[in-house]
């Protein structure tokens, strides 16, 4: 890993904070990324809040001090942030802190417009400025303290270089004519919000093998579904991390009926072996003599009209993406389209009431969206 030769400051306490908001008041350009523990924990948060600037990369520890004063940063017009694959750190940032980024700019999704054979910043790192990632800190946990040196100096990586990146790609994007919709992308990015994570008791029936138990072996799967999720929550670990889901189907064919059984089997480990043991089989026992749970309804269909406008859209998108060497959800996203055809606009008036496209996306689609829908009506 290449090592940077501007300072690296663990921002650990609210004066240090301090200092860091006003150098990036004077800031024009700044990147910004974040470490989450969400393959370990539960309740997933963010971990690490990493900043760059020209002469300096900065480490925010936000379990130990409160992010809210980035907010007058974030929330600034004229300082452009730069992040690679922003979706998700828009919606941690709002989830975890209520805070919301303005003028963004995502090198992934630049990346993805000029058509770069390399799309994880890893490999963009490497191709472009000979910067080697060690990849066995992607699946650490960030939540871990004390944090440690080359931990942090992995993380300053993931930042150093995002302005410049910036900058060769607004050359390309300039050239290629598509800057305009990447910035209008970015734009329409800073609106995501995180959806609440909603556990479904039902998700059992997803699991691979489900459909080969008996009737016993379906109610003792979907038991063990609930038993995990709740033992997942108190002790604030990713479900996976408590069993896998083929460890829950051997359990629910096998229905062992001992702790040494349990101990005995392949995946079994840890606090579900030891402290656990006893409510795992006694939620095996109780679910043994119960009625089988029954198969979940599959999901509605969308009515035929709907999905003829949906594929009518979507074919629109498609064609106008290629004519601008583009990938279509860069054009329009999903949701946008979906909300379009629900609500089937029956002219432009119909069209600007729904509330799907902004003023830009009106004044460039508009007309399309229209005639394509019109198609079908005709």
């Amino acid at each position: 890993m290449v090592t940077s030769s501007a300072p690296l400051v663990l921002v650990d306490d609210p004066a240090a904070l301090r200092e860091l908001c006003a150098r990036l008041a004077d800031a024009p350009v700044a990147a910004l990324d974040t470490e989450s523990n969400g393959m370990h924990a539960y309740r997933e948060r963010v971990c690490l809040l990493q900043i760059s600037v020209p002469d300096g990369d900065f480490v925010i520890d936000p379990l130990v001090v409160d992010p809210a004063p980035l907010g007058v940063w974030l929330g600034e017009p004229a300082s452009c942030k730069v992040l690679h694959a922003a979706d998700n750190d828009v919606r941690v940032l709002g989830r975890d802190f209520g805070l919301r980024l303005v003028n963004v700019f995502d090198t992934m999704l630049a990346a993805r417009a000029l058509a770069w054979p390399q799309k994880g910043l890893g490999d963009i790192l490497a191709a472009h400025f000979g910067c080697k990632t060690d990849k066995r800190w992607q699946k650490h946990d960030w939540s871990t303290r004390p944090l440690r040196s080359d931990a942090l100096e992995y993380a300053r990586n993931d930042t150093r270089h995002l302005a410049a990146l910036r900058e060769l790609q607004l050359v390309e994007l300039e050239a290629a004519g598509v800057l305009e919709e990447i910035e209008h992308a970015c734009l329409r990015m800073t609106d995501l919000v995180m959806r609440p994570r909603v556990f479904d008791p039902r998700g059992w029936a997803g699991v691979d093998g489900a459909r080969d138990l008996d009737d016993v072996g379906r109610s003792v799967l979907a038991a063990l579904y609930v038993w995990r999720e709740q033992l997942a929550e108190s002790m604030d670990r990713a479900p996976y991390r408590v069993l896998g889901e083929s460890v829950l189907l051997e359990l629910a064919t096998a229905r062992p009926t001992n702790r040494r059984d349990v101990v005995a089997t392949r995946g079994v480990g840890g606090p579900v072996a030891h402290r656990h043991a006893q409510s795992l089989l006694d939620c095996i026992a109780r679910a043994s003599t119960s009625e089988p749970p029954p198969w979940p309804d599959p999901p509605p269909r969308q009515e035929k009209a709907l999905r003829t406008r949906i594929d009518a859209l979507r074919d629109w998108r498609r064609k106008h993406a290629a004519t601008r060497k583009l990938e279509p959800d860069i054009i329009l996203s999903k949701d946008a389209m979906t909300r379009i055809a629900e609500v089937d606009p029956q002219d432009h008036d119909a069209l600007v009431a729904c509330g799907a496209l902004d003023a830009w996306e009106l004044e460039r689609y508009a007309e399309a969206i229209s005639a394509a829908l019109a198609r079908l009506r005709a």
